[in-house]
């Protein structure tokens, strides 16, 4: 049996907001000399050699596809050219 009333309880009282922490950066920097100067000199060229990589396998291929700029860039600025040899024809 019951022996009394059930003492009312309070909430549990919040003391920051649950906001979980950023993720941790996925490359730890380097802390040597001569790691932080190679890692400085990958970043440089990494765009580069990618570039050249990817000539090298699409002339190996047979078919070289590197466009400057978009489809619709490249479709205007024939259209001017091709404007431009009417206009000089007339």
């Amino acid at each position: 049996m019951a022996q009394g009333a059930l003492k009312p309880s309070k909430g549990k009282a919040l003391s920051k907001p649950n906001i979980p922490k950023k993720a941790a950066k996925k490359i730890i920097a380097p802390r040597k000399n001569s790691a932080i100067v190679s890692a400085k000199l990958k970043k440089k060229h990494g765009a580069a050699i990618a570039v050249n990589t990817e000539k090298l396998l699409s002339s190996r291929v047979g078919h070289l596809e590197l466009l400057k700029g978009s489809r619709r860039e490249i479709a205007k600025s024939e259209a001017l050219a091709k404007a431009k040899k009417e206009a000089k024809g007339k």
